[in-house]
């Protein structure tokens, strides 16, 4: 009871405490140099370093410039013009999305790699001989996953603002092709070059992919410091490295930002009708995205499922499905918790202390896995308590990563609720956590719903934190997706697959419900 009328005193140490906990992984890596010996590092800058930071510089580069074009165009489309179909492409192009990047790859690899069933039957019918297993091909198949990311934004960029402003360039006699490439796309840069930044983030976090495809990037030289070479410190090494590049990634997505134009409060864009072969071109290369990026690698999901399913499938699927439930609920539980006391700091006006503990989502999560295990090492020598292959640190890791996700629906409900309701609490003598548990807390109920299962599906999509640090023998639906692929028995880890995807489409049509409200 002492240390509860403590906390109703004064929370915001115990605030400190848990920020600088959370904060913790990320310390260690970036201060890895200081403290964790790597007997392997002369070895690994000489001969890993330099080929694994350039393949991924190149493949973010491919994979980005890609997704623009993609997520521009189809935005531009959608937004600005109407055509056959237009009204489904709107949402469908969305849908890439619930896809797991490892997942569409493996799927993208069993058609188009080397003896792929799409590939041999082009081979036999038309001669020509289709191989996308490679840096190239695993770019092409990153941006057909990840341009919703830019598609979103300039989607909203694009239907908000420019009316008035294009009709300007019209009248100063500026074609229909000017006027997107001078003045629509340059108001939305800012918005574009986001989403940008969030494809890079997702490319650097892949592994499964890159893994399968047998890419060298730098979360892949993680994984061969740690699980092949057996130096952490060399592993730490690279995660500064991989690091670094996601501040660069931040800086320059930050210096788009405030070169680009803003766009401008007007009324909504007007579309303009395409006809003949205008129309054609639109609906077929909306089409075509729609296709290769969704509907094929579903349906390869869904043959290679209902040629696999029976009894003993189902069976050999509970401990994955169990194993899986548990940690996310686990996960997101704890997550909540800390997201609900970070939304209290920041409601009191010391969200400072909050805001460096929540970058887990943009540092990938091998990045994170492996500074909890530096983490963990030296606190088992300290301390006996040993957490490395524990549960416990698995839940401690989503947690770092996913905090980020809970506190935004929090603290955009906490947003639409007016200062007002606190002031009057507090006329009636009720302490600041009182308010917030009495006052606050209940009116979230929906954001609190939604953060949940935000944490639970990013959980159950997660695979390279989950590698690393998961206990022995422990399996779940990622890592079950992962090994089945590893092993070349695709068609048995569609099943698995299928449900990740299953739960990655809540989220994507949730999504894209709240944007066309808007």
């Amino acid at each position: 009871m002492a240390g509860i009328a403590r906390l109703l005193q004064g929370p915001r140490p115990y605030i400190g405490v848990v920020a600088l906990l959370l904060l913790a992984p990320i310390l260690v890596v970036v201060s890895a140099p200081l403290h964790a010996p790597a007997t392997e590092w002369t070895y690994v800058r000489t001969h890993i370093l330099p080929a694994y930071l350039g393949e991924t510089l190149r493949l973010i580069a491919l994979a980005g410039t890609l997704a623009i074009v993609f997520g521009t165009s189809t935005a531009w489309l959608v937004s600005a013009c109407d055509f056959p179909g237009r009204r489904f492409f709107r949402w469908a192009l969305v849908l890439p999305l619930a896809l797991p990047t490892y997942i569409s790859a493996i799927t993208f690899a069993a058609l188009f790699g080397p003896t792929g069933l799409l590939s041999d039957r082009l081979r036999a019918a038309l001669g020509v001989d289709i191989d996308i297993l490679g840096p190239d091909g695993l770019a092409i198949v990153f941006a057909l996953m990840l341009f919703p990311y830019v598609y979103l934004p300039a989607r909203a960029a694009f239907s908000a603002g420019m009316s008035d402003v294009l009709e300007a360039a019209k009248l100063l006699g500026a074609g229909a092709r000017r006027r997107a490439f001078r003045v629509a796309f340059p108001l939305a840069r800012p918005a574009i070059a986001g989403g940008v930044l969030l494809v890079c983030m997702e490319v650097l976090n892949d592994y499964g992919a890159v893994q399968y495809y047998g890419v060298h990037t730098l979360t892949a030289g993680i994984f061969r410091s740690w699980g092949g070479l057996y130096d952490v410190g060399s592993a730490l090494r690279l995660a500064g490295v991989l690091l670094l590049v996601v501040l660069a990634l931040a800086l320059g997505q930050r210096l788009l930002k405030r070169g680009g134009l803003r766009t401008a409060e007007g009324r909504a864009l007007r579309r303009v009708r395409l006809s003949g072969w205008r129309a054609a071109g639109a609906t077929t290369w909306c089409g075509l995205l729609v296709l290769f990026a969704f509907a094929l690698p579903i349906g390869s999901l869904l043959g290679d499922t209902l040629a696999t399913w029976n009894a003993a499938a189902i069976a050999d699927l509970a401990r994955p499905v169990v194993n899986t439930l548990y940690v996310g609920t686990w996960a997101a539980a704890i997550t909540l918790v800390v997201a609900v006391a970070f939304a209290f700091a920041q409601r009191m006006g010391y969200g400072g202390l909050t805001r460096p503990a929540s970058i887990g989502y943009v540092v990938p999560g091998a990045v994170i896995a492996i500074g909890v295990m530096g983490l963990a090492g030296p606190l088992a020598a300290r301390t006996g308590w040993v957490l490395i292959g524990s549960l416990t640190l698995v839940i401690y890791a989503f947690s770092v990563r996913f905090l980020a996700l809970a506190g935004q629906p929090l603290q955009a409900g906490l947003s639409q609720q007016p200062r007002m309701l606190d002031e009057a609490a507090h006329l009636l003598g009720a302490s600041p956590v009182r308010t917030f548990l009495r006052v606050n807390l209940p009116l979230l109920r929906p954001s609190l719903l939604a953060a949940a299962a935000i944490v639970l599906i990013e959980v159950v999509k997660e695979l390279p934190l989950t590698l690393i640090l998961r206990p022995f023998n422990f399996e779940t639906l990622s890592t079950r997706v992962f090994d089945m692929a590893r092993i070349e028995q695709w068609r048995e880890a569609a099943p698995p697959a299928l449900l990740i995807v299953a739960c990655g489409l809540v989220p994507v049509l949730l999504l894209e419900r709240w944007m066309e409200r808007r």
